[in-house]
């Protein structure tokens, strides 16, 4: 969320329903909090959480679970992400792997791209670490992450147009 709470909860327990239905709720927050985002957990993965100061950092998915299980959906969660006024709120969250590639994009339309190898990987409730550098006399902040797709060519496509460029 906004505040950084998260809840982590097996998918199975959101039952299927039609276009027009109201849901079912997934976590209960605070006053002025908000959901910023939600992802599929992969064993292995990471979870990227960025702020709108610039700070983020990469916890293992294993540090969600209370013992062995999720929690029930509904519930209030826990703690992600230790907000301090250097930090600013959360404004995003993905699921990664190592070799990922994420893109940071301010309000002023500034993109910067980062592997997510180089980001450090630390517990729940902590307050990360500076991933872009703002100019805060502006009141520049991070508006938006995204992960970069890199297309997969077939071999046999590249030998195909390099043979072509040959003749």
């Amino acid at each position: 969320t906004h505040n950084g709470m998260a809840i982590c909860f097996n998918e199975k327990d959101v039952r299927p329903m039609g276009r027009e239905a109201a849901g079912v709720r997934g976590i209960k927050l605070k006053n002025g909090d908000y959901v910023i985002g939600a992802v599929r957990a992969r064993e292995g993965g990471s979870l990227l959480t960025v702020t709108e100061n610039g700070y983020g950092k990469r916890t293992a998915l294993e540090e969600y679970l209370r013992g062995e299980e999720p929690q029930h959906r509904g519930g209030m969660g826990m703690r992600n992400y230790k907000i301090t006024e250097k930090t600013g709120n959360v404004i995003g969250c993905k699921a990664v792997e190592p070799g990922t590639e994420i893109m940071l994009i301010t309000t002023e339309g500034i993109i910067i791209r980062i592997g997510v190898d180089d980001i450090s990987q630390l517990g729940r409730v902590t307050s990360g670490v500076k991933l872009m550098n703002l100019d805060s006399s502006k009141d520049i902040r991070i508006a938006s992450i995204a992960r970069v797709h890199e297309e997969e060519t077939d071999e046999d496509e590249t030998e195909e147009e390099s043979s072509e460029s040959e003749e």
